[in-house]
Formats: C-alpha cells, sequence, structure tokens
C-alpha cells in the first residue's frame, strides 16, 4: 500500500479528554468560513477559527461533553452548535457574526460564550446526527445513547409572532430501542428519495428504518409520526465476529454503482479493521488492516465527483481508500482520542479538505492540504499514454508504437542514453566472462 505525507498543518492547544464525537468542523458563526469546534470532559468548549493558534471563542461549565453538532437546528437558515453533555443537558449557542468580528466584544465575553437555549434531555448521550429523517424540508436531531436507544426531536418555537425570540423547546418525535450498542448513526437515501436512518450494530452489521408522517384519510393533512418497522442487516462478513466488535457506519456516499451515478453507498468500520463498502446488502468490497478502526469520514481527495472513504485508528493510522478498493495510507506520529474529517476555513474565503486529529498530550493537529492527484500508482507506459503529443511523434522513431518492449527501449534510451538492450548484452556478456 503507498504512504502519502501531508506537510501543511496547524497545531492547537486544547487542555482535556476529548471524546471521539466532541469534535466537528462546520460554519459556526455563518460566515461561510468553517471553523474547528471541540469540547472536553471538563465542560469547556472551544472554536478555533482560521490559522490563529489560540482559540477565538470559549465556554465552559457545560458538564461532560460527549458530543458536539454544528447545523440548523432551529431550521431559519443559520447554524448554531449543539454540545451535549453525558449528564443530559443539551446547550444551544447562537454565535453572532457582526458583533463578534466588531471591536465591541469584550474579552470575558470571548471567553465564556454562553447558550441561548439548554435542556435536559435523557442521560449517556454517545453520538447524534442533525439531519432531515421525515423529508419535510426540516432537520431533526438524533441521539444515540449508551444504553441502546435512539431518539430523535424537532426544534419548536414557542413564540411564532417574534423572529427575534428564541424561547422554543426540542420536542421528542420517536423512539427506539435496539439490541446491541450503537455504534454511529448515518443517513442514506432511498431509490425514490426518501431517508433512511442507518445505525451501526455490532460485528459489522447494521439496522435501517424509516420515519414518515401518517396522513389522514384524505390525504389533506398528517395526524403523527411514525417509524417504520427496523430492518436488520446481518452482511456476511459478520458471521466470522464476534459480537462485541463495534462498528461505524456512514452512508450517503456519492460514486457510481454498476456504472450509473449512485449516492446511496454505504461504508461500514469494524474495531477489529475491517473496512467495507455496501449497497444495501450487497458487500461490493471488503478492506482487511491491523489497525483498530474506531472513526470513518467520506472527502473527494482528488475532485473527481466521487468520495473517498478515510478511516483513522487509533494509533493515529489512517487510511484513505476510494471505490475502486485503491488506496493510500497516512501516519500520524501521535496516538489520538478523536478524529474528523471535512473542510475548515484556512483564511477568509478558502474552505480546504482537511484532517482533525486530536492527540491524549493536549494538541490538536488539522492537515489541510491533503488533496490527492491520483490513487492507483502508474507505471511511466501508462502516463505517456495519456499524453496525445507523445503518440504524436512515436511515428517519426522506427519502431512498432504497439509493442510494449519497443516503447520500453525507446524511452530506455531517451532517459538514459544506452539502449536497455545494449545494458542486457554487456550483463550477459560480463556473466559468460566471469564464468
Amino acid at each position: 500500500m503507498r504512504a502519502v505525507s501531508f506537510v501543511s498543518r496547524l497545531e492547537f492547544v486544547f487542555k482535556g479528554n476529548v471524546s471521539k464525537n466532541a469534535v466537528c468542523l462546520g460554519d459556526a458563526d455563518n460566515d461561510n468560513v468553517y471553523e474547528l469546534v471541540i469540547g472536553n470532559h471538563l465542560g469547556d468548549m472551544a472554536i478555533f477559527k482560521g490559522d490563529a493558534s489560540e482559540a477565538w471563542l470559549e465556554a465552559h461549565d457545560l458538564g461532560m461533553i460527549m458530543v458536539l453538532v454544528v447545523g440548523d437546528i432551529l431550521n431559519e437558515g443559520k447554524n448554531s452548535i449543539i454540545c451535549i453533555s453525558g449528564e443530559g443537558f443539551c446547550h444551544i449557542f447562537e454565535i453572532t457574526n457582526e458583533s463578534l468580528l466588531g471591536l465591541r466584544i469584550l474579552e470575558s465575553e470571548r471567553k465564556n460564550l454562553q447558550p441561548f437555549h439548554t435542556q435536559k434531555l435523557p442521560a449517556n448521550t454517545k453520538v447524534a446526527l442533525l439531519a432531515d429523517v421525515d423529508n419535510d424540508g426540516e432537520l431533526e436531531l438524533v441521539l444515540g445513547l449508551t444504553d441502546h436507544v435512539l431518539r430523535t426531536y424537532r426544534w419548536v418555537r414557542l413564540n411564532n409572532q417574534n423572529p427575534n425570540d428564541f424561547s422554543g423547546k426540542l420536542v421528542g418525535l420517536h423512539k427506539l430501542e435496539l439490541g446491541d450498542q450503537i455504534g454511529s448513526i448515518s443517513l442514506n437515501p432511498s431509490g425514490d428519495g426518501t431517508p433512511y436512518i442507518l445505525v451501526a450494530q455490532a460485528a459489522g452489521t447494521y439496522i435501517s428504518f424509516q420515519c414518515c408522517d401518517v396522513q389522514d384519510e384524505d390525504g389533506d393533512s398528517s395526524v403523527g409520526l411514525k417509524m417504520t418497522t427496523p430492518v436488520h442487516h446481518p452482511l456476511a462478513s459478520s458471521r466470522m465476529r464476534s459480537r462485541i466488535v463495534t462498528s461505524e457506519i456512514l452512508g450517503g456516499l456519492h460514486g457510481t454503482y454498476n456504472g450509473e451515478p449512485c449516492d446511496s453507498l454505504i461504508v461500514v468500520a469494524t474495531l477489529d479493521g475491517t473496512l467495507m463498502l455496501v449497497h444495501e446488502d450487497e458487500t461490493l468490497w471488503s478492506f482487511q488492516v491491523d489497525h483498530q478502526l474506531f472513526s470513518i469520514a467520506k472527502l473527494d481527495l482528488n475532485d473527481d465527483g466521487e468520495e473517498e472513504v478515510i478511516a483513522c485508528a487509533w494509533d493515529g493510522q489512517t487510511y484513505m481508500v476510494n471505490q475502486r478498493k485503491q488506496s493510500v495510507r497516512f501516519q500520524f506520529e501521535h496516538s489520538v482520542s478523536a478524529f474528523a474529517a471535512g473542510k475548515y476555513g484556512v483564511s477568509p474565503g478558502n474552505n480546504m479538505p482537511a484532517l482533525v486529529y486530536v492527540t491524549y498530550n493536549n494538541r490538536i493537529y488539522v492537515y489541510y492540504d491533503i488533496m490527492l492527484p491520483s490513487f492507483p500508482i502508474h507505471s511511466f507506459l501508462e502516463k505517456t499514454e495519456q499524453h496525445p503529443e507523445i503518440s504524436a511523434l512515436l511515428p517519426q522513431f522506427p519502431i512498432d508504437s504497439n509493442n510494449k518492449q519497443h516503447l520500453a527501449d525507446l524511452y530506455s534510451f531517451c532517459l538514459y542514453g544506452i539502449p536497455s538492450d545494449l545494458i542486457r548484452n554487456e550483463g550477459e556478456a560480463e556473466a559468460e566472462v566471469d564464468i
């Protein structure tokens, strides 16, 4: 497997233990530039912006932060920060970019950002997803708990008359109890575009179901919400695994399936080092490594319109695999407690694909120049075939351009000045003399 090196990186200092889902990349202040948001078990949350070495904004006393999400939780066209602690407190922050960029903000305000809403939810949340799960045009918050329970919530405004009044609350919609520990939650579109919720289960399996509105008999109005019957997808390779091996899942991977564009590919990773590309119940390929994979993400790393899979292990080993199972690896030099991949605004107006590593020594490293020109390794002959100007010059030489050996001899002469057949003859002559 080919190894790559990334050298363009930023280093931030952030003290405390960080849960694997307590770091995310997103446009926290709605200025079209992506920031890094991170929280620790001490209740401290920090927002890093651009290449500044110190945190731009901070918040404290938030409990044992387990999950951070950036998105339009209010369904009003602007992003907020959702911070959920292990004790069950959900804090929502609204950042007004115009006031924070001015000189009027005090240092005390910058170092102690206050949430506009705090609400008590069930404790022990470990993973969250903010997405339109019922295809109604509004985002819902999906929470996975350590007690095998999945819940969905929607923000409901209490005062619809005043747009500047943020009073509201998260209202519970669904609850589902699962048989195994929840690894991660993702969304995947069906053939008709309606979304499915995917929940990773132990041993490389997953559960899929839909949330939908129940219409009245006339079809004029909604009478309630319901979940479809959950479907268990065992996948063939799960029979060879222990039931205690945790899994991660990521849906909505954009690529091709049977030669047609497809945005419903699924990636499944397990702690025992298996990475799988799946379409419904069909495993397209399986990739085995000797590292414990705990986090997966997707990015288009070579700008070809297809998203690659990025899988990170606890020891920092990172695998980047395209949909044809061609892979490269990057060895980060430290063990990591959390990992994220997405876009980060290194400078204003310049959101770049980035990898984020959170270490155990109070450091965060952001690698931002990670675009790869090519995944597979090509031979010199393959690369020359891609240049028509070289093909136009070949008829000028007394060789058969369709003969690979003739081309190799020609390129050897052009590069080294000695025909390859003479090199072989000299070697054979020396061998005969030695005998």
